[in-house]
């Protein structure tokens, strides 16, 4: 029995797990890697030794760095079964037709570019072909133990960081000995706006754990409508935009959220709100649609305004002409637009348009990998390329930290001391996060070891 850690281990994109029991072999998770283009590719690429004898995928949730290369199985051959919640195969329905249509995109205007210099023609990682043969194979589940394999039983529960996650304690069985592994990749944090709060295993031997941000603290929960309203009061008073790079999925939605509780309570009047992103447009109708599963401020909030995801004062801009209108305009307004590490997607184009306008303000409402755009932007870079282009960042750059769906330091050591594992491994985090959530663990002396797995090591679980 054993795990091995095929990718998301030194790093926070390009999560895959291969979990080994009683002669089966599983995968959790299969994400895309994102950064520099052609280690990306490399990457992206890599399958699993003998993917033939991989008997499921179990899935976290529908974030690309957890889901974003399970078309590339498919691409390769295979046909099992991935199971995941039934809010997360939803999603995952736009999202994996979403990243393969960019990949397609990507490869045309690469080849148009090269192709006058005689280069090798760019294919994409994947097509839309494999991504809808990749959704055919998808189960869904409740939050529940289902058994995956031989050997192999996997418990789903809540996660409390985007809609339909979930945690999984994997149940293993060989030789007549039991293991219980339990992955908290990604961890929630508790009180967040839409979703509810995430649950507490039992029993684990090894829990394997982000670190994302392991010696990082974040604002708290209920602080984001205070720096949300600030900022968005200063920015229109200067005339300017608001420009929100956003993940499409959740994080959007909870700024819609919050916009709406700041209405409501009179703290904002009713600026123009525009969410320039068709994918946000098509997960927003899915959480209209699964509020079952929402968190009881949500609920509150409804009852008392009505429609919450899409209420009348937000736009949903799909048409390229609409979002073209939208970059022109000089108007004061809030625009949230993906990519939310400024790395593709309309926000492109809105940044162009006005990271040179100093009544602009450019807020980050997410974690921002090395090497992109946005992290560019939150590390203070005064001059900022913009589709091959050199622009002066005379925008003013706020993060706002209270927004993110990953636990803090804290709240990562108080889910230890709660679940009280024998052993944890540390996971899903750049290398200086790692080693000071690791040095915080042994300090405290919550478990008896601490690991810290390279890039393809294995962990023995018996």
């Amino acid at each position: 029995m054993r795990i091995q850690f095929l990718g998301g281990v030194e790093t926070v994109t390009g999560t895959k797990y291969l979990i080994e029991a009683n002669g089966s072999r599983v995968l959790r998770d299969f994400g895309l890697f994102q950064g520099r283009r052609q280690m990306s590719r490399e990457i992206n690429e890599a399958m699993p030794d003998e993917l033939d004898t991989i008997e499921a995928v179990v899935l976290s949730h529908a974030h690309i760095d957890h889901s974003g290369t399970i078309p590339m199985l498919a691409k390769h051959g295979y046909q099992g079964p991935i199971y995941t919640t039934r809010v997360t195969r939803d999603l995952c329905g736009i999202m994996l037709r979403d990243a393969a249509h960019i990949q397609e995109q990507d490869a045309a205007y690469l080849n148009q570019k090269t192709n006058r210099k005689g280069a090798e023609p760019v294919t994409p990682l994947y097509t839309t072909e494999d991504a809808e043969a990749a959704l055919t194979l998808f189960k869904g589940t409740g939050y529940e133990t289902i058994t995956v394999a031989s050997g192999i039983e996997v418990s789903f529960i809540e996660a409390g960081h985007i809609l339909g996650s979930a945690m999984n304690v994997f149940t293993l069985r060989e030789g007549g000995k039991e293991v219980r592994l339990g992955v908290a990749v990604d961890l929630g944090r508790r009180g967040l706006p839409l979703v509810r709060n995430p649950e507490l295993m039992q029993d684990i031997d090894l829990l394997v754990l982000e670190s994302t941000y392991g010696d990082r603290e974040h604002g708290e929960v209920a602080g984001a409508d205070d720096q949300l309203c600030q900022v968005v009061e200063e920015t229109i008073n200067k005339g300017g935009k608001v420009l929100i790079p956003s993940f499409a999925l959740e994080r959007a939605q909870e700024i819609i959220f919050h916009l709406a509780s700041l209405q409501h309570a009179g703290r904002l009047p009713r600026i123009p709100v525009y969410v320039d992103s068709p994918m946000a447009d098509k997960i927003t109708q899915v959480f209209s649609d699964n509020a079952q599963y929402m968190n009881d401020e949500f609920h509150r909030l409804r009852a008392k305004i009505g429609e919450v995801m899409r209420p009348d004062w937000v736009t949903f801009t799909s048409s390229v002409n609409d979002s073209k209108a939208l970059t022109q305009s000089k108007d004061p307004a809030i625009v949230i637009a993906a990519s939310g590490m400024c790395e593709y997607g309309r926000i492109l184009h809105h940044l162009k348009h006005g990271i040179e306008n100093p009544a602009n303000t450019v807020v980050i409402v997410g974690f921002q990998a090395a090497h992109t755009l946005g992290r560019r932007l939150v590390e203070g870079e005064r001059e900022v390329k913009i589709f091959g282009d050199m622009f002066q960042r005379k925008a003013d750059v706020k993060v706002l930290d209270a927004f993110s769906a990953h636990a803090d330091y804290h709240e990562l050591l108080a889910y230890v001391e709660a679940v009280k594992p024998r052993r944890v491994c540390l996971a899903h985090g750049e290398t200086s996060q790692r080693e000071a959530l690791a040095e915080r663990l042994r300090a405290a002396n919550l478990v008896e070891d601490v690991l810290l797995p390279e890039t393809n090591a294995y962990v023995e679980l018996g």
